[in-house]
């Protein structure tokens, strides 16, 4: 199976050149002065090695002489020509100079061009909570360089570590950390996990502890209704009303489908999504993963609300649906589309209102985007949850309150207090 970090990710993985700013420029003996402009080359890429990346440099003088290039740091950096050779991640240092032309004095100008180092992905997985005893515990860990990961105990009251052992002291939360150091050319990168011993309970994770306002959760992120209905072309178009609790306790979404007079074979879908603070897009490329990383949580909890009509009606399944900040490519009608992974489970209300708990090990993979082999309690470990979503699987089949001439089916979703992981 081949990892990507969400379109939410590693778009930005190239090392690119960066510009530091440039270096002052001298004249040595007499003749009349000329100055070089030496713009920034940018747009290259580091390559791994055996391969070697290489960029132009154009730097002109004032006076139309010829210039040449010569490396300061050629350990990261090599000058052939006006060819810049990018041998490694560090600041590449560059002199370009004019030695005197028709009556002008020599000049320099130095540009430094930062390389940075690669991202790489830190897969540790937390091996769950553990009993108080003196079985160790064995820890596994891979980056996607494949170069290795170390393990180190914060906690060494609790735990310790010895290569890739964990030894259990004491009833507590085990913290401990991989990392992968980095090179020449990736970023040092490291993951933690914590690890409840003994009677230690895991902690508790908040994606959305109330709301500020109807469309925003009190940590930012964005609330979004979605609704259609086979009676004005399956979108909300003015159907649609998203409220917040005075006290920021609830959200609330309903779906009207007003008539003209009443439907037969109506269909319609409708429910609400909570997106991760800080992020507008799912597919927005360049950007860091956003979003709740499972650690050693087993229970989504959250608490939800239907009108009357709709539970009684018998028909009123609700799907909770986890998308993840991984994605892939997945062909649609001859191009490939940004696809994200989805994990899902089924709940059926046995009240008006009712709180929910949802096993971590019960979803299931609702959208793969055509990788295989996903494992749904990996996948979350590995990745982080960007949007959580509550749909209903069908629409209220009841007229609540309105004539039969032209009655309105109303329906609703309230969702209270906080969705948490344990």
């Amino acid at each position: 199976m081949k990892f990507h970090i969400s379109a939410i990710a590693l778009a930005g993985t190239a090392l690119l050149l960066s510009a530091c700013g440039g270096g002052g420029s001298d004249a040595n003996g007499g003749g009349a002065v000329q100055s070089i402009s030496f713009p920034f080359a940018g747009g290259a890429t580091v390559a791994l090695p055996p391969e070697i990346a290489t960029t132009k440099l154009n730097a002109t003088a004032s006076s139309g002489g010829p210039i040449t290039y010569t490396s300061n740091t050629p350990s990261v950096c090599t000058v052939d020509g006006a060819t810049l050779s990018l041998l490694k991640a560090g600041e590449c240092a560059v002199t370009a100079a004019q030695a005197g032309y028709a009556g002008y004095a020599p000049v320099s100008e130095r540009q430094l061009f930062v390389v940075p180092k690669r991202p790489q992905i830190v897969i540790f997985r937390n091996p769950g909570a553990q009993p108080l005893d003196t079985q160790p515990v064995a820890l596994t860990a891979q980056a996607s360089t494949g170069l290795p990961v170390t393990f180190a105990s914060g906690t060494p009251s609790v735990c310790t570590v010895s290569g890739t052992t964990l030894n259990k002291l004491a009833n507590g939360l085990c913290t401990v950390t991989g990392t992968q150091a980095g090179d020449d050319f990736f970023a040092t990168t490291s993951v933690v996990k914590n690890i409840p011993i003994g009677t230690e309970k895991a902690p508790v994770l908040t994606y959305a502890s109330g709301f500020k306002d109807g469309s925003t959760t009190k940590e930012g992120g964005t609330v979004n209704g979605f609704a259609g209905s086979s009676e004005n072309s399956w979108w909300c178009n003015n159907w649609c009303a998203q409220t917040a609790s005075d006290d920021g306790s609830s959200v609330n979404f309903a779906f009207n489908i007003k008539l003209d007079k009443p439907a037969s074979g109506l269909g319609a879908y409708y429910g609400l999504h909570l997106l991760a603070p800080g992020l507008k897009e799912l597919f927005k490329a360049g950007t860091t993963p956003v979003g709740l990383r499972i650690d050693s949580q087993s229970t989504v909890k959250f608490k939800l609300a239907q009108n009357v009509e709709w539970v009684n009606s018998g028909n009123h399944t609700v799907t909770v649906e986890l998308v993840l900040g991984l994605f892939n490519l997945k062909p649609n009608n001859g191009k490939l589309d940004a696809c994200n992974v989805k994990l899902g489970a089924k709940v059926t209300p046995t009240a008006t209102t009712a709180e929910y708990s949802i096993a971590l090990k019960d979803v299931t993979v609702t959208e793969a985007c055509g990788l295989t082999g996903l494992d749904p309690w990996f996948a979350m470990q590995d990745f982080p949850i960007s949007q959580i979503s509550f749909g209903a699987d069908s629409a209220n089949i009841s007229v609540s309150s309105t004539g039969a001439d032209k009655p309105t089916y109303t329906t609703q979703l309230t969702l209270t207090g906080p969705i948490t992981f344990q």
